[in-house]
């Protein structure tokens, strides 16, 4: 019985990150060819940042809706597990149709694009809830690594798959990714469908929502610097010292530390709680992000890519962790929906500082390099205060 119970357990968050893993490829895959099908649909270049902002804005607004159905649907989980169902279908049937709605029109290409958003939304906190709400707590924390491994290793590949796919036909590369991700989370639902654990009276119970807003905070301060650093400077501070051809081969060096960074946090979250770690690895982050915009060197500047991704790999899974101890037992759907829904705005505010802000204003140009540390050094220093405040910092019964 104890063997069926790990080897479900270990099956649960291995398909859970292979969902993310292929979620995030498919993303990767989408940005790849959007200029291709912005194109193909007449439309101008200047429709680029948008349409991702747009994407972000719906990703964040579904994340929270998806999320309070999940924790409405609480003892229901064959119709959440059937709702998640049905809409990574339509999701999947929606990717498909993508590289070829752009030659319609641009409203069809906006429409189908509308649709596979708001349908793929269920894949990112309600496929992380349906598991969460029937772990036990002290297995909590292992869904969440293994989601944060299957996002990391995906970002890792993905300039390899730049390379790979350059120049190729969108219809496989579309397909394929649609495919893989819906079989990934068909065998998901079957590790969600056993039956409802029995849960003690000793289960911690959810903070008020009030009580976490501070720590929304510190994830957005965090993770734009984060997101500024690794997508908008990374790239820049390699050119500085190699050549375009190389860069491709040097961007995943921050995943690579944060993938190796996963395997011994968890021992460290176990011991420590998950709020002090995270706020090691955000002051971590910012140390490293600085690292990088005053390298000398290529040799130094690799160092401080591979201290951001440790950094980060830390805050991360540490600021997540605590998102879902805050909302055990009972609020999962609503604390792991926030938390991805300040993901995405962070993510709507660096494409619009980089797009829109950015090429505007000179002053910002000049501080560019050190504004992730800037403000990684202020999430740094509001979660401490939020650690010594209120409220106290719950872990997980080890």
């Amino acid at each position: 019985m104890a063997d069926a119970a790990l080897e479900s357990k270990i099956g649960a968050g291995l398909t859970l990150g292979c969902v993310q893993f292929f979620f995030t490829l498919g993303w990767t895959v989408y940005v790849l060819y959007l200029p291709e099908l912005v194109k193909s649909a007449g439309l101008a270049a200047t429709w680029l940042p948008l349409l991702l902002m747009a994407d972000q804005f719906i990703f964040a607004v579904m994340d929270i809706g998806f999320g309070v159905v999940a924790d409405r649907m609480a003892q229901g989980y064959r119709k959440l597990a059937r709702m998640l169902l049905v809409l990574t279908t339509v999701s999947a049937i929606a990717f498909l149709l993508l590289p070829m709605s752009g030659r319609i029109s641009p409203a069809v290409l906006i429409g189908v694009l509308a649709i596979w958003v708001v349908s793929a939304s269920v894949v990112r906190a309600p496929t992380l809830v349906l598991l969460a709400k029937r772990a036990n707590a002290t297995q909590q924390r292992s869904l969440v690594f293994w989601y944060a491994a299957g996002m990391a290793l995906a970002t890792a590949l993905s300039p390899y798959i730049g390379l790979l796919l350059k120049g190729a036909d969108p219809y496989l590369p579309f397909a394929v990714s649609a495919l893989t991700l819906l079989v990934a989370v068909i065998v998901l639902l079957r590790f969600s469908a056993s039956e409802l654990p029995k849960f003690n009276a000793e289960q911690p119970q959810p903070i008020s929502f009030g009580a976490y807003v501070p720590l929304l905070l510190v994830l957005a301060l965090a993770s734009i610097g984060f997101q500024l650093h690794a997508f908008a400077n990374a790239a820049p501070q390699y050119l500085a010292h190699t050549t375009r051809e190389n860069v491709p081969w040097l961007m995943p060096l921050l995943w690579v530390g944060f993938f190796a960074a996963l395997l011994g946090i968890g021992a460290i979250i176990k011991r420590f709680g998950a709020l002090w770690p995270a706020i090691g690895g955000i002051w971590l982050t910012a140390f490293g992000s600085y690292t990088a915009a005053q390298a000398g060197s290529l040799e130094m500047l690799i160092f401080a890519q591979l201290l951001t991704g440790v950094g980060w790999a830390a805050a991360f899974a540490g600021l997540m962790e605590q998102a879902s101890v805050f909302g055990t037992r009972g609020a999962e759907g609503q604390f792991m929906g926030s938390f991805f829904a300040v993901l995405a705005v962070s993510s709507f505010a660096r494409i619009g500082f980089v797009s829109q802000w950015l090429p505007q204003n000179p002053a910002l140009k000049e501080m560019q390099f050190v504004l992730p540390a800037i403000l990684l050094l202020l999430a740094g220093l509001l979660a401490g205060v939020y650690a010594v405040k209120k409220p106290k910092a719950r872990s997980v019964p080890v």
